[in-house]
């Protein structure tokens, strides 16, 4: 699915399940306990609150590098920028391959709106065996944006099988 002209990418969804296509995935972005906590902390979240929101003894390591919330392996990809500045950033992922067993082979096709440089390096993924794991970056850029305006992008995978979407979008601030 890719969104029509006029339609806004945050309209319709992204990452929700599909019980028929469940059960043969392809690639899955594997995300832990752990991940989610260390988001929390990237995002400014002290000892206490994340206690409050774990319901357990979790907190922020001190030898772990300080990211953003972007660092979380997960299929969507939000980006907020300053209206009117161009911008650059890098979004890296991790897959899976829970789909066919031996030598799969997944392509990266990208749909971009016209304002924005949307690049998958390596745009091939080649893996040899079942849960096989494999990283790629998608690198975004473009001009300035407007205010109040969003531009939405999408990285599909596909092997001739299956197809993993994954839906980026790049917003700037809105105003009430």
């Amino acid at each position: 699915m890719y969104p029509s002209a006029g339609q806004d990418q945050l309209s319709y969804g992204a990452g929700q399940l599909n019980p028929a296509k469940a059960v043969d995935p392809g690639l899955v972005y594997d995300a832990g306990a752990s991940d989610y906590v260390q988001m929390l902390c990237d995002s400014g979240y002290n000892e206490t609150m994340i206690r409050i929101v774990t319901g357990d003894s979790s907190s922020c390591s001190s030898s772990t590098s300080i990211g953003t919330a972007r660092d979380l392996n997960h299929p969507s990809m939000a980006l907020h920028v300053q209206s009117g500045k161009a911008f650059a950033a890098k979004f890296l992922r991790t897959v899976t391959n829970v789909g066919s067993a031996r030598r799969s082979k997944y392509k990266a096709e990208v749909r971009a709106d016209r304002r924005l440089n949307v690049v998958v390096n390596p745009s091939k993924l080649r893996f040899l065996e079942l849960n096989e794991k494999r990283r790629f970056t998608v690198s975004v850029s473009g001009g300035p944006l407007p205010g109040n305006s969003t531009a939405p992008a999408t990285v599909i995978w596909s092997d001739g099988k299956h197809l993993v979407r994954s839906v980026m979008v790049v917003y700037t601030d809105f105003s009430s």
